[in-house]
């Protein structure tokens, strides 16, 4: 059977009408977001160059330096007798500078001025102790005195021979200006130079005496000392020998010549002795210990 014309056109029609609302809600074709292109290796970042640092300038404090030279900066403390913190100019470290190293603080460009002065400092007045005196050695001779305190002595004899040796220690050396304990009654003597037994002046106690003590010094000569030993015991030997040899008659001139001798060196030997020791005197009254 052969379709009318009429049925084809209502066919077409009713399938036109299906095709285009399903057509209209097609969906919208997706977009895709442009890509970025990141930055390749041969392309450096640009960075913004930054500019030097310039010098700080804190002030124009100064500090002169009591061996030379000053600093400067800005003053941040200032105890006199005590210290000065300032910061340097140009870096702006921290310095601090002793007072007794400053000569002269300028503040501000100001005229130097003197640092306030240390205050004087009065000794407490104290009890003068008898036996306890402040010794001061006034030498008369450019040569290096010392005073010693006598710790022990031993004397050992025999039937011809005897011994005498001393323990010592230093207890101040030339001017000395201190106190010095005496009250034990112990012995002190002045010596020059390294050989004390050499030069050692007369022992003398500190005992009786209080307050300020001067004694006067002329201090020993070592060398002296050995010639007069030399001389003394020359002199001894030959006395002695002259002596035993002038008994008979057989040696008398010989031991008459020694005697001779003998005396020579006796009467060169004792001055000499006593001229190269160190000898003292109280300087608040005549002498009467050497």
């Amino acid at each position: 059977m052969r379709p009318t014309p009429l049925a084809v056109i209502t066919a077409l029609a009713v399938s036109t009408a299906i095709a285009a609302p399903a057509h209209a809600r097609a969906p919208a074709p997706e977009t895709t977001p442009p890509a970025t292109v990141a930055p390749t290796a041969t392309e450096p970042a640009s960075e913004t160059p930054t500019p030097a640092s310039a010098p700080v300038v804190l002030g124009d404090d100064e500090v002169e330096l009591r061996g030379g030279g000053f600093v400067r900066g800005r003053i941040i403390e200032l105890l006199p007798n005590t210290r000065v913190v300032i910061l340097l100019d140009g870096t702006g470290e921290r310095r601090e500078i002793p007072w007794d190293d400053v000569a002269d603080v300028r503040r501000g460009g100001t005229p130097p001025t003197e640092p306030p002065a240390r205050p004087a400092v009065t000794p407490e007045p104290s009890t003068p102790v008898l036996g306890r005196p402040r010794v001061h050695l006034s030498l008369l001779r450019d040569r290096p005195v010392t005073l010693y305190e006598v710790q022990g002595e031993i004397v050992a004899s025999g039937y011809y021979s005897s011994m005498y040796g001393m323990n010592f220690r230093s207890v101040c050396a030339a001017p000395c200006d201190r106190p010095i304990d005496g009250t034990r009654a112990q012995e002190f003597f002045l010596a020059t130079g390294e050989g004390a037994m050499w030069t050692a002046s007369r022992k003398f106690t500190l005992a009786d005496r209080q307050g300020d003590v001067t004694l006067e010094v002329r201090p020993g000569s070592k060398g002296l000392r050995i010639v007069g030993a030399v001389l003394l015991g020359i002199g001894i030997g030959c006395a002695i020998g002259g002596a035993i040899l002038a008994i008979p008659k057989s040696t008398r001139i010989p031991g008459l010549a020694l005697l001779g001798v003998g005396a020579v060196g006796l009467a060169g030997g004792i001055p000499t002795m006593i001229i190269g020791r160190t000898r003292w005197r109280y300087a608040d009254r005549e002498p009467t210990t050497e």
